[in-house]
């Protein structure tokens, strides 16, 4: 059985999508995270880097998937319409996300392509589709036999990923964090946080140990208190700094910090900075980009780029 544990960026900016010169390092792609768990392919949000992902898993024709969107936001969504497995009759999509009711998730997705907003609708995507709402307290389990979501799980099967739910309201409207577990080894996504006084205690606790945790880390700290010339501040917008990222890599003693959601107005050279930033606290912490693998095999540590923690190394293009 094929055991490999990875995770590929396909979409690493917030907000909205910025190509063109100035992005050309890290990517002008909106949010999505692919995860490969013993040839299990987890999708993190459905930005416009799932459009690049989706036609990849035809080619590879792997199209039973598990789509989990961190919150609804338009820039963690608009991606979903251009997605190409979901217009395929044989593809088979896992569709969940927080809500408020069980239906929230489904309701947004049509809203978003209704015929005053998108020529084609949800029903008229072929693919068959379970969409759910999920609450904090349940656990999604991908074992042989397929998908399931239960309230507790105390004995998974070796072979299972486990995928646990912490619930923020660091963001407006709040938004959910992820823990995807495979073979020992954690990833951690917390996209659109926004670090507390005294740092985000409860996501310092879900993210403990993580070989990998995925931060945001949208704004430099002159951005966010509003010291900086021409931008406003942007406390309370639900955004973190690379220093509050990684403090909280730190503090959780992770493997390594990805930053993520990087501001759309942010050229390259300000991302490196933003890493610049996140290294004075935090030594293994890298900036995303589009096209950036990292391996969580039980493998030697190899090749460019290669963390810190024995069996963890990045495979990175470009």
């Amino acid at each position: 059985m094929n055991k490999d544990f990875t995770v590929k960026f396909w979409g690493v900016r917030g907000s909205y999508p910025t190509p063109g010169a100035n992005t050309v390092n890290y990517g002008g792609n909106t949010a999505c995270v692919e995860v490969n768990a013993g040839g299990r392919t987890i999708i993190l949000d459905a930005g416009t880097g799932i459009i690049p992902l989706g036609r990849e898993l035809v080619k590879r024709q792997n199209l039973e998937l598990l789509l989990l969107f961190s919150h609804l936001h338009h820039d963690h969504t608009q991606g979903f319409p251009f997605f190409v497995p979901a217009y395929l009759p044989k593809a088979k999509l896992h569709i969940y996300g927080p809500g408020g009711t069980a239906e929230t998730v489904k309701h947004v997705l049509e809203h978003n392509q209704s015929s005053d907003t998108f020529p084609i609708s949800l029903r008229d995507m072929a693919s068959n589709k379970d969409i759910q709402s999920l609450r904090e307290s349940q656990v999604i389990v991908w074992e042989e036999d397929g998908v399931r979501v239960v309230e507790s799980i105390s004995n998974p099967s070796p072979e299972a990923v486990v995928i646990r739910i912490h619930k923020s309201h660091a963001h407006p409207g709040g938004v959910y964090h992820y823990r995807i577990t495979y073979q020992g080894k954690s990833v951690v996504y917390a996209t659109d946080t926004e670090g507390y006084v005294g740092m985000d205690r409860k996501l310092i606790n879900f993210s403990r140990n993580a070989d990998v945790l995925i931060h945001d880390a949208q704004y430099s700290d002159e951005h966010y208190y509003g010291s900086l010339a021409g931008f406003p501040s942007t406390q309370g917008y639900g955004h973190s700094t690379a220093t509050m990222a990684g403090q909280v890599a730190a503090s959780a003693e992770t493997g390594q910090l990805i930053l993520f959601h990087h501001d759309p107005s942010y050229a390259d050279d300000w991302v490196a900075a933003q890493e610049s930033a996140a290294k004075n606290i935090f030594p293994d912490s890298q900036a995303a980009f589009e096209g950036m693998e990292i391996s969580l095999n039980p493998s030697p540590v190899s090749g460019r780029g290669a963390g810190v923690k024995e069996g963890v190394k990045y495979v990175t293009h470009g």
